[in-house]
């Protein structure tokens, strides 16, 4: 008897058929294959299972015992089998699972309030576990314990797909009395500390890659945050100028009292992507989520 692995399981849905006419010429018609393929089929099929499976009769074919007991279990597996390419229909509503997420501290706080409720009314049964991005995000997202990462200013590594959701103004944060601001231009932003986020990498940390094709000094680093939500909380007394978000901005602007200035060079805006591995590209939970972020975002 063969195993599993030298079996074609094709041979099986002809087994079916000849068990369900009992005859080779209607076997092969309801299998729409020729007579003699059906006959080679048949041949095969008692060499797999070691058994004449069927004796000829002037009706016929008459089943073994053997193939009466293989008759028992071959409609139910072949049914179950027929379910494993089944594409069920998705819906959000019936979807229960804890979804991780991964992203910066303002977007949570700025941009994601407002998909959340969206997603709640449509699958209440959706359980986010977010944290915020680290240098091991990515790491993370290849072993599945993060599905998607929500970023800002950061691109695709190899083996992972992304997607434009917004994108957001950059713009010059400082206290309401910072002496740049009776004088602001390119070389006063450049004569005070900067406040730099740590995880960001210097090939895309825009204000540094501008100093460095202008050929302009390193800019001073006064001080490094882990999350630019940070940013506006250290600025007020201090001769620090953060470059963030308008989103952050206005935060600062609201508690503290902080001037927002326009960098005085051009910077395109700061793209908010979804990222997430290949291997969810097809996922219809995924999906849903991630066309959900994009209409509400956009």
């Amino acid at each position: 008897m063969n195993n599993i692995n030298n079996v074609d399981l094709n041979l099986l849905k002809s087994l079916q058929a000849l068990l369900t006419e009992q005859h080779v010429g209607k076997a092969a018609e309801r299998m729409n294959i020729s007579q003699s393929a059906m006959s080679h089929t048949l041949a095969r099929l008692r060499k797999t299972f070691d058994d004449p499976l069927f004796i000829r009769t002037s009706k016929g074919l008459e089943p073994t015992g053997k193939a009466l007991e293989i008759s028992d279990k071959l409609s139910i597996l072949l049914v179950e089998i027929d379910h494993l390419f089944e594409r069920s229909e998705f819906n959000p509503t019936n979807e229960q699972r804890q979804f991780s997420l991964q992203t910066h501290d303002f977007i949570s706080a700025t941009h994601l309030p407002k998909v959340f409720a969206d997603i709640r009314l449509k699958a209440p049964g959706i359980i986010f576990d977010i944290s915020t991005i680290t240098d091991n995000t990515y790491s993370q997202l290849e072993s599945g314990k993060v599905d998607l990462v929500i970023g800002a200013g950061i691109q695709a590594k190899s083996k992972f797909m992304q997607r434009g959701l917004c994108e957001e103004e950059l713009v010059c944060l400082v206290d309401k009395n910072h002496p740049a601001l009776s004088n602001w231009g390119i070389k006063t932003l450049f004569e005070f500390p900067h406040i730099k986020l740590s995880v960001l990498d210097e090939r895309d940390d825009p204000i540094s890659q501008y100093a460095k094709i202008n050929q302009i000094a390193p800019r001073k680093i006064g001080l490094h945050t882990q999350t630019l939500h940070m940013q506006p909380y250290v600025i007020s007394g201090t001769h620090l100028i953060a470059f963030v978000p308008k989103s952050v901005a206005d935060i600062g602007v609201k508690l503290f009292g902080l001037t927002i200035k326009p960098i005085p060079f051009g910077i395109p805006p700061l793209p908010i992507k979804a990222i997430w591995h290949e291997r969810n590209q097809h996922n219809p939970l995924h999906q849903w989520i991630r066309n959900t972020l994009a209409e509400s975002l956009d």
